[in-house]
């Protein structure tokens, strides 16, 4: 896929000379195995706003056989060849990490732009870049799908006016150069992607293919670098831990050798008091002894008393 904001194409339920239709394009865009041959693994769209394309497809096919037009001869059915599906292509071709802020931006852009007329927004990633497919439905009973399509609306207004089918190319690619400026300003701008890509150069096949190598070599070294980075930061974030929980355990610790201190002093506390009490109990008991022994004496020698106290 070339560098390019976005790509809008109206359908008809005729196959027009590209084979495709209404039917053809909403299955490719649902992956169906028929309409998607171009994908080498076709994966499943991601609904990103309203409906499926298969039921984008039921409701249009049940929206436009159910309306007539009043016209000068009666009222008819919507031709099987006019253009009653519009659809936009909007891919990406930037840096992974700007992804998610496109993608919204993009949302939001095409909320702002067509409001309720769009019916589904779905995004495809199996293919080189990823991109989105906006699809919406015009105003019932005309369905004109044109109408929804700047390029188209400047054309037939400018042929309406007189001018030639040459003036009327020129006012198309002038409206579709502002719709592009349009998308850009609000979506890619603030982003840093530039306005003009190398599809604006000049460049031989065998240059572009070079270049288009070259790209896809830098989208390469960008996602690994981006790889390695998330696996650095991830690094980080594990030694980060690490340092917490050696600090926790480096607290514990201190915390841990605090509380043995205060124990080892209470439990020597706890024994020189017990040591002390049992002195005191010795010391009452030699002196009750020689209490005893003094008594004894005072009866068998009066006349030799001796106070044991005097000794002291």
């Amino acid at each position: 896929m070339s560098t390019q904001f976005i790509h809008l194409e109206t359908y008809s339920r005729k196959v027009d000379r590209q084979g495709r239709s209404v039917s053809f394009v909403l299955a490719e865009a649902a992956r169906e195995a028929w309409a998607c041959y171009h994908v080498a693994r076709p994966e499943p769209p991601v609904i990103l706003h309203g409906l499926h394309p298969l039921d984008v497809l039921a409701n249009h096919d049940e929206l436009v056989t159910s309306q007539r037009i009043k016209t000068a001869t009666g009222i008819r059915a919507i031709r099987c060849d006019q253009h009653t599906l519009w659809a936009l292509v909007s891919s990406f071709n930037s840096s992974p990490s700007d992804y998610s802020e496109w993608e919204q931006r993009t949302l939001k852009w095409l909320q702002e732009k067509y409001g309720e007329r769009i019916v589904s927004v779905v995004r495809h990633t199996d293919e080189s870049c990823p991109h989105l497919h906006a699809y919406a439905l015009p105003a019932a009973p005309e369905m004109q799908a044109r109408k929804l399509h700047p390029g188209a609306v400047a054309k037939d207004k400018a042929i309406q006016c007189g001018a030639s089918n040459r003036a009327g190319d020129a006012a198309y690619r002038s409206a579709m150069r502002e719709l592009q400026d349009d998308y850009w300003l609000a979506v890619c701008a603030p982003l840093g992607i530039p306005r003009l890509g190398p599809s604006r150069r000049r460049m031989s096949r065998a240059e572009w293919h070079r270049e288009k190598t070259e790209r896809k070599c830098k989208a390469a070294a960008v996602a690994k670098i981006s790889h390695d980075m998330k696996k650095l930061r991830e690094a980080e974030a594990c030694l980060k831990k690490w340092q917490q929980d050696l600090e926790q355990a480096y607290q514990d610790l201190r915390k841990g050798h605090a509380q043995m201190q205060r124990e080892i002093k209470q439990r020597l506390l706890a024994e020189h008091e017990q040591k002390m009490r049992e002195l005191v109990q010795l010391y009452e008991a030699e002196r009750e002894r020689c209490l005893d022994l003094q008594e004894k004496l005072e009866q068998v020698a009066p006349d030799e008393a001796y106070s044991w106290q005097e000794s002291l």
